[in-house]
């Protein structure tokens, strides 16, 4: 599924090395978008049969225009209208380059996006998440639409998530935008926040999450486009195993 990003990263590779003492190539910051603010549980099914932040990102993508500088109101609006308020996005209070067009691509412009997705937990006897998966394949197809290369990931234990994430870096840095839309169930504890993979040692609780569970800020770290690098994260943020 990565074949043509990694044949262009091998030719970008390439190019780099036919200039001497060429430095290694800058990467924008990655800007982090929560479904929910700290401490907040966040909807796996409601308006669309699933995350009501994956609602808004969906529909914020259906626009005929909309500027980087715009999506951090826009999905705290929509998160909030289509949650019934039951949800408030923490996003970025600026999102720069804010002139940057989301929506429509730009021509020539290279994009990449991963949907990495927890659904199934029924291997470590948690709940599973039914709309997580129907947001997965939303997202890719809503993210399609929008011009980016698409990966989908379900339903991943924590050795097959840092292989994804570590081939989506190398891809990525031959990318101008690079994007990642994530959701499972998610733990945040003393500021940090954790996807809870398909293999989790659940009766360990919160013990396990510094060796089995995925930090956010792992997941952030993926992505390396040149111009712009974002990531959406659609999990809770609350402490259900508590201590």
């Amino acid at each position: 599924m990565w074949r043509h990003w990694i044949s262009r990263c091998l030719a970008a590779m390439i190019a780099a090395c036919l200039v001497p003492l060429a430095l290694p190539e800058a990467h924008a910051d990655t800007l982090v978008f929560h479904a929910v603010s700290s401490g907040q549980r966040a909807l796996d099914q409601g308006e669309g049969g699933g995350n009501p932040f994956a609602s808004a990102l969906i529909e914020t993508l259906r626009r005929p225009s909309l500027a980087l500088g715009d999506l951090p109101g826009a999905l705290k609006g929509l998160t909030r209208d289509k949650s019934k308020g039951r949800m408030t996005a923490d996003v970025p209070v600026a999102a720069e380059p804010a002139g940057w067009s989301l929506v429509p691509a730009k021509e020539g412009e290279m994009r990449v996006a991963l949907v990495l997705v927890v659904s199934d937990y029924s291997r470590v006897g948690a709940k599973s998440l039914p709309g997580a998966k129907h947001d997965a394949e939303r997202i890719a197809a809503a993210l399609t639409g929008a011009g980016f290369s698409i990966n989908v990931a379900l339903d991943l234990d924590q050795e097959e998530m840092r292989e994804t994430l570590a081939e989506f870096h190398d891809v990525s840095r031959a990318a101008d935008v690079a994007l990642i839309y994530t959701t499972g169930h998610g733990v945040e504890v003393d500021g940090g926040t954790y996807l809870i993979p398909a293999d989790y040692p659940i009766k360990e609780r919160n013990a396990a999450l510094a060796n089995r569970a995925m930090p956010l800020a792992d997941i952030a770290a993926a992505p390396a486009a040149k111009s712009v690098n974002l990531v959406l994260y659609g999990g809770c943020r609350d402490n259900p195993f508590g201590g």
